[in-house]
C-alpha cells in the first residue's frame, strides 16, 4: 500500500524502531530474533520460527487458538506500532485518517485470514490495540527513548534480539 510506504531510510528506521516498541510492549520479545534496515521493508523484523504458527499437533485446540490470537495481536502491534512512531516520534503530526483506516483494513483481512476472526472481535481487538499504542507514543519519554533507538539502529543497520531488549530496557521504567 503506497500510503503507507517508507519515504527514505529515516522513515524506515523510525518504522523499525516503532515495532521493536510495540513488540516490547506487548511482550513478544521472545518471538523476536533481530531487526535488520537492510534488505527489503517486509524483511525489518526477524521473527522465530514459533511465530510463523501453522498448527501443532501436540497442542490443544485451545492452546492453539491462544497461540494464534496472541501471534496477531503482536502483528498488530508491529503495524500500528511502526505508523504512530513515524508520524508521532519522528514527524511529530497525527496519524492521518486515511493512514489509520488502511492500518485498519490490513488488519481486518489478517485476523480474519490468520485467526478466523469475526469482524466485530477484529474490531475490538484493533481500536483496543490503537488507541493503548497511541497513549504510548504520545508519551514524551517513550518518545525520547524511541529517539535513542533509532539513532543507535541506523548506525549499527542490525540488532539482535539481546540488544533490543538493552537498548529498549528504559521503557520499563516508565
Amino acid at each position: 500500500m503506497d500510503i503507507l510506504r517508507y519515504k527514505d531510510e529515516d522513515d524506515k528506521c523510525y518504522g523499525a524502531t516503532g515495532m521493536a516498541i510495540g513488540i516490547v510492549v506487548f511482550d513478544g520479545e521472545e518471538m523476536l530474533s533481530a531487526v535488520s534496515l537492510d534488505g527489503d521493508a517486509a524483511d525489518i523484523m526477524e521473527m522465530h520460527d514459533r511465530f510463523y504458527f501453522s498448527g501443532n499437533p501436540s497442542l490443544s485446540a485451545k492452546s492453539s487458538w491462544h497461540q494464534m490470537i496472541s501471534n496477531f495481536n503482536i502483528t498488530s502491534a508491529m503495524l500500528i506500532s511502526n505508523v504512530l512512531c513515524r508520524a508521532l516520534v519522528r514527524n511529530g503530526v497525527a496519524v492521518t485518517p486515511e493512514v489509520r483506516k488502511a492500518i485498519h483494513d490490513i488488519l481486518v483481512e489478517e485476523g480474519h485470514n490468520e485467526c478466523s476472526l469475526e469482524a466485530d472481535e477484529i474490531e475490538r481487538l484493533f481500536n483496543k490495540n490503537y488507541s493503548h499504542l497511541n497513549r504510548i507514543f504520545s508519551h514524551h519519554g517513550v518518545q525520547s527513548i524511541a529517539h535513542d533507538f533509532a539513532r543507535v539502529l541506523k548506525a549499527q543497520r542490525r540488532m539482535t534480539r539481546s540488544d533490543v531488549i538493552e537498548q529498549l530496557r528504559a521503557l520499563t521504567l516508565l
